[in-house]
């Protein structure tokens, strides 16, 4: 028993400055960060700015920028924009982006853009207006409606006109950074 334990403590002793004399082994990464400075700060003018990564339109989307959110741009080549986005930077339409002052008039007044337009409903032998209320949350979905007017006399085209403008999509409104909720007005002539 006594040549047991004093085996293992030389073992153990011998095996240690092995262990000891490992060394380790630091992997270490260095992300490239792009440090180039600004040429512009740009605003985003169009409801929504699509960040591509190249200076074409069939390149993948990296993100997407709302309208009047400000925008670093680092160069310019033809009718795009190099702009700086969270990991990197992408190529934007340059006609998309606009100056501080029009993104601060749009921002003091915004003007609601459809995603996708109502449907028209036609009526040729119709005559009249419709005018209809509609509520849109942040989102830019419509979520409720009331048909202020109706001088057409006809409920059914109310309704489908009604319809319509529910079934349309907006851009959000953003305001400081933060979307709003709106009401959109709708009027149709017959």
């Amino acid at each position: 028993m006594k040549n047991t334990s004093l085996s293992l403590l030389l073992c153990a002793i011998c095996l240690l400055p092995l262990a000891c004399s490992k060394q380790q082994r630091t992997v270490t990464t260095t992300e490239t960060t792009d440090t180039r400075e600004a040429m512009d700060v740009a605003y985003v003018g169009a409801p929504e700015l699509k960040v591509h990564a190249k200076a074409d339109d069939a390149s993948p989307v990296l993100t997407t920028f709302l309208n009047g959110e400000s925008i670093s741009v680092l160069s310019k080549k033809g009718d795009w924009v190099e702009v700086r986005i969270a990991d990197g930077s992408g190529w934007a339409h340059a006609a998309d982006l606009t100056n501080a002052a029009a993104a601060a008039a749009e921002e003091a007044n915004p003007t609601p853009k459809f995603r996708v337009p109502p449907n028209p409903v036609s009526a040729p032998t119709t005559h009249g207006s419709i005018y209809i209320e509609a509520a849109v949350n942040t989102d830019g979905d419509v979520t409720s409606t009331t048909v202020i007017s109706n001088t057409t006399n006809s409920q059914t085209l109310a309704a489908q006109n009604e319809a319509a403008i529910r079934a349309a999509k907006f851009y959000p409104i953003v305001v400081r950074g933060e979307k709003k909720q709106f009401l959109y007005y709708y009027r149709v002539d017959y």
